[in-house]
């Protein structure tokens, strides 16, 4: 429970530091490219646990871990700033300012479009067995298994899909599951009853054949027998002894202990539905997912891992090509949530998220590993990055607003008027936090 707690306060310390630094440090870069002198480089906020001076910058650790900040010299003009000269960041011609000021919402842009990318490079998605249970209920390739009955699936590795989908569908026995999984960019509920797999793993000798029985079958060959079916090829048992499949021990449930008989159809090598068989001959059966030598039976959903991560310049496209997608559908959403009154405005179920949200969403994406955690940040840079688009005072773009009609009017304005405006901005963009924040705590999880 301590480690739970410990790696979610360091999910939630990673996401908000990983995109504020990546925002500042576009700042920071394109201030130092444009000769404006920048005095401090800050990882946090509140006072100073260490720091160090490189060159004329201070690199400072602080003792609040959720951002961080650039101090570049003489940014108003106000006195008692520290004064650079030509090098004060008021003193840089507008292009420059403009370029600084603007470079922590591209960064956060482009690095969440660098994440992305990686992710679409990644193993992702699975493959769903034609006619086996996952398929049944609506599951398709592509689509993702984030929870089996409340536990959440990992998909960092294949191995880590197999085994947390073999362990929760195992531990249903059968019995109806209830599954969470994503669709695209929807997420879906459902309840699929688990396929009763039955694996042939014996090798028949050379020069042998299989065996006779009075008992009927179907489809092609003398297969007559659960022993006489193709090597290593699943059978999905669709009745035990004519009735209808129950739950339990696997290797009982398919009668196992014998005699009895079992039917239902192949799954072929290429994942397509192959030929049925009834009333097989079912003995010798025992747990597990064939290994040669044995018989052996096993729960399953019908859903392998799909690994085939996308090529460099195919993820580049689709990887940064959700950011246009993210800024339409965002100012189409909001939008809806300001006309339309049955979406029930920001505060709703379908509202704006503040801290709280962000820290419910990364306790999510913690547990379901390493892939979603990545995405959440990507999605987090893309958010800071919008909201910095606008002109708010205090915000980037109300910076670059001020910027601009300073070069309309060809002269700077008073720095204490523009100091109160950003002031003003500030108390607006805090006030309207609290409010989310607010519909953030009160809204139904």
């Amino acid at each position: 429970m301590t480690l739970d707690i410990l790696a979610i306060v360091g999910a939630v310390i990673l996401v908000l530091l990983t995109v504020v630094l990546v925002h500042e440090g576009g700042h920071f870069i394109v201030g130092k490219l444009c000769g404006i002198r920048v005095d401090e480089f800050a990882v946090g906020f509140g006072p100073r646990i260490a720091a160090r001076k490189i060159g004329e910058t201070t690199y400072s650790l602080r003792i609040i871990p959720a951002g961080g900040f650039v101090r570049m010299a003489g940014m108003l003009g106000l006195a008692g700033e520290a004064d650079a000269g030509e090098r004060n960041f008021y003193r840089a011609s507008i292009p420059k300012r403009l370029a600084t000021i603007m470079a922590g919402i591209v960064s956060n842009m482009i690095f969440a479009g660098l994440l992305f990318t990686a992710l679409q490079m990644l193993p992702n998605g699975s493959q769903v067995q034609p006619g086996a249970a996952a398929q049944q209920v609506g599951l398709r390739d592509g689509d993702v298994i984030l929870s089996v009955d409340g536990r959440v699936i990992r998909h960092d590795t294949a191995a880590d899909v197999s085994n947390d989908l073999h362990a929760a569908t195992a531990n249903a026995a059968g019995r109806p599951m209830a599954v969470v999984y994503s669709s695209g960019s929807s997420i879906h509920s459902t309840t699929i009853v688990p396929s009763l797999i039955i694996v042939n793993g014996i090798t028949a000798p050379a020069g042998s054949s299989p065996s006779a029985s009075p008992l009927p079958a179907s489809g092609s060959g003398a297969v007559t027998r659960v022993a006489d079916l193709p090597v290593g090829e699943e059978f999905v048992v669709t009745a035990v002894n004519g009735q209808a499949v129950s739950s339990g021990d696997p290797a009982k449930v398919a009668g196992g202990s014998g005699p009895g008989t079992v039917s239902g159809f192949l799954i072929n090598a290429d994942g397509t539905r192959g030929p049925t068989y009834t009333q097989l001959a079912a003995s010798g059966i025992t747990d597990g997912s064939g290994k040669a030598g044995a018989i052996q039976a096993a729960w399953r959903l019908g859903v392998s891992p799909n690994f085939d991560g996308e090529p460099v310049v195919q993820a580049l496209a689709d990887g940064f090509g959700q950011i246009p997608t993210f800024v339409t559908t965002t100012f189409t959403d909001l939008s809806n949530l300001i006309t339309n009154p049955k979406s029930g405005g920001i505060t709703g179920p379908q509202g704006l998220s503040g801290p709280v949200g962000i820290v419910r969403e990364t306790v999510t994406a913690t547990h379901q590993g390493g892939r979603s955690l990545a995405f959440w940040i990507a999605f987090v840079s893309m958010n800071l990055g919008l909201v910095n688009v606008l002109p708010i005072p205090f915000l980037d773009g109300g910076k670059a607003f001020l910027i601009v009609i300073e070069a309309i009017r060809r002269r700077r304005l008073d720095p204490r008027r523009e100091a109160l405006i950003y002031a003003i901005g500030l108390a607006a963009v805090v006030l309207f936090a609290i409010y989310v924040t607010i519909g953030d705590v009160t809204r139904p999880q």
